[in-house]
């Protein structure tokens, strides 16, 4: 499973947030001594109509009490600001086994290709690294016996992975060529002994290979040779693109284990405020920070057990953006 990256650089999205605040005519409300109170942002709808060309505004709660931090925004700022949201509910926290191996190309997948009967090598069509299809030529070769020519050919559709027969030799018991097929490629990821009863035939894997996801399963366990201290878990691998090669360095992640729990949020939503994990609820044109208690997480969603109710919208992407601007204003801080 993999974490997306965010789409808008940092440097534009804060510049059309601080820009829009900067038209804010009045950013904290004042006692009747002129004394700005630095409480939590929040609307003052019933004293203060808002300017019409604020496409953002705050004002400082007018005592120090426990209500939560809010910011206004209208849709298009939020939209230009790349603000998205998502409904908190139900999902599934997954616990990873991180392995490492190699990419390998399955042994029915290579073929080494003999004379059939001894004899002079009078033709080869064929070179190393050329593609070569089933049943194509790959050489003509004279009997010894019959002194008649006949054709060696491919068994399968694949690439000349070595040659080893020049015209006018005569052959003998050892191949002439290899022949290898891509087309799918085999991930040999080692096991050792304290992950080994954790990982099993049928497992969800997730293989990284130079940053594309490939996810599949666990098609094997088997041991490793020559005394080696692991086991090799075999994950087939759909190459028909050809970007990956044998011998390619491969991470995976294995799913050990899936939890369905009631509540979730992406892990991205999650910010710290004033020491508490918060989450930016969304309710009309306000951003609320509301703290919330987490529970179990997977690196990319995060079970919650308070704060947070099931059918609410909160911020997911630059959530980061809201809790700047909150610091910024001084809207932050301890009781």
């Amino acid at each position: 499973m993999t974490t997306k990256s965010y789409n808008r650089p940092y440097t534009a999205l804060w510049v059309t947030l601080v820009a829009a605040l900067l038209c804010t005519p009045a950013q904290a409300a004042r006692d009747n001594g002129g004394h700005t109170h630095p409480g939590s942002l929040e609307t003052n709808r019933e004293h203060r109509e808002p300017d019409k060309h604020n496409e953002a505004y705050a004002r400082n709660k007018e005592s120090h009490g426990d209500a939560p931090a809010v910011i206004i925004l209208d849709t298009e700022l939020a939209r230009e600001t790349g603000l998205e949201t998502r409904i908190a509910g139900p999902g599934s926290i997954e616990r990873h086994i991180s392995v490492y191996g190699r990419l390998a190309i399955p042994p029915n997948q290579i073929v080494q290709i003999r004379a059939r009967f001894p004899g002079v090598i009078r033709d080869i069509r064929v070179n190393v690294g050329d593609p070569v299809a089933r049943d194509q030529v790959l050489a003509t070769i004279e009997s010894n016996e019959s002194l008649r020519s006949y054709e060696l050919r491919s068994p399968i559709a694949g690439v000349v992975q070595d040659r080893m027969a020049n015209i006018g030799e005569i052959t003998g018991d050892i191949p002439l060529f290899t022949l290898v097929n891509n087309d799918t490629l085999w991930a040999q990821l080692k096991i050792f002994p304290s992950l080994r009863f954790e990982v099993q035939p049928g497992q969800n894997v997730h293989i990284n290979h130079n940053g594309h996801i490939h996810d599949s399963h666990i098609a094997s366990v088997t041991p490793g040779t020559q005394g080696q201290p692991y086991v090799l878990a075999r994950v087939a691998l759909q190459n028909s693109r050809g970007d990956m090669a044998p011998g390619d360095m491969v991470s995976a992640q294995v799913d050990a284990e899936k939890v369905n729990v009631s509540l979730v949020v992406e892990n991205r939503a999650l910010q710290t405020l004033d020491g508490q994990i918060v989450i930016f609820v969304k309710e009309g044109d306000r951003y609320t920070a509301r703290a919330v208690k987490p529970g179990r997480t997977d690196g990319r969603f995060t079970e919650v057990h308070g704060g947070l109710r099931a059918g609410e919208r909160y911020v997911a992407d630059n959530s980061y953006l809201l809790k700047a601007e909150l610091l910024k204003s001084g809207a932050s801080h301890d009781h």
